[in-house]
């Protein structure tokens, strides 16, 4: 009983500590948000999207996933052209196959009719860029217990390794990039039965891409499907 009286007891202390350090400093700005809202009104009436939000507000059945960074010059909708509904996008930095990516790209899989994966990296990564230079200090050898952002920087780092790459190289980023995205894609595979089991049936093609920055082209570097994998 006085345990619980007493964390009692520190919650209110605390909370009222909290509040008074809150009301003393000064408030953030909140010209961003205001910025954001202003355009979202004129997503709300902008006549294409009015259009499009009608179609999908009852349900969505996208034909494209796209797992790409998060970085923000890559918007798939924007590269490939495509409105409300039709692109599946988890998008997190350096285009990485974590456990919640991979549920999440199957979870498309199996509920609608996703005929195409696209995992896309893009020139100048600053995640890929953090991963060469990690391996460029630690000699090559991937270090968890040394470094930071281990759960972006650590997937990059065996899938430059895995591949072989010279990290000293002048073009180690580049190939980096290209390597990682590979790496990923086999990782859909690997961790996922739906969606190996997707591939192997010919429902789905996985198509590893890299987005340049300057030209907006969205370059292959291959096509994997049920009869193998091609440049």
């Amino acid at each position: 009983m006085k345990s619980k009286l007493f964390l009692l007891l520190f919650m209110i202390v605390f909370s009222s500590n909290y509040v008074q350090a809150q009301s003393s400093s000064a408030c953030g700005s909140k010209d961003g948000w205001h910025s954001l809202q202003k355009a979202n009104k004129s997503f709300i009436k902008n006549p294409k999207y009015i259009k499009q939000r009608k179609k999908t507000a009852n349900g969505q059945n996208p034909a494209y996933v796209v797992l790409s960074c998060s970085d923000s010059r890559t918007p798939p909708e924007l590269i490939f052209n495509q409105g409300l509904g039709r692109i599946f996008c988890p998008r997190v930095a350096g285009n990485t196959a974590g456990d919640q990516v991979v549920d999440s790209i199957a979870f498309a899989v199996a509920t609608w009719d996703v005929t195409t994966i696209v995992v896309m990296g893009h020139e100048s990564c600053g995640a890929v860029e953090g991963a060469v230079d990690r391996l460029r200090v630690n000699g090559g050898v991937v270090d968890p217990d040394n470094g930071i952002f281990n759960a972006v920087l650590i997937p990059i780092e065996r899938a430059i390794i895995d591949a072989g790459i010279n990290v000293f190289a002048p073009n180690a980023v580049e190939l980096a990039t290209k390597a990682n995205v590979a790496y990923a894609a086999n990782q859909l595979v690997l961790k996922s039965p739906i969606i190996a089991s997707a591939l192997a049936s010919g429902q789905i093609i996985i198509v590893g891409s890299v987005y340049s920055l300057s030209s907006g082209k969205a370059h292959q570097l291959f096509v994997w499907s049920n009869c193998g994998i091609e440049p």
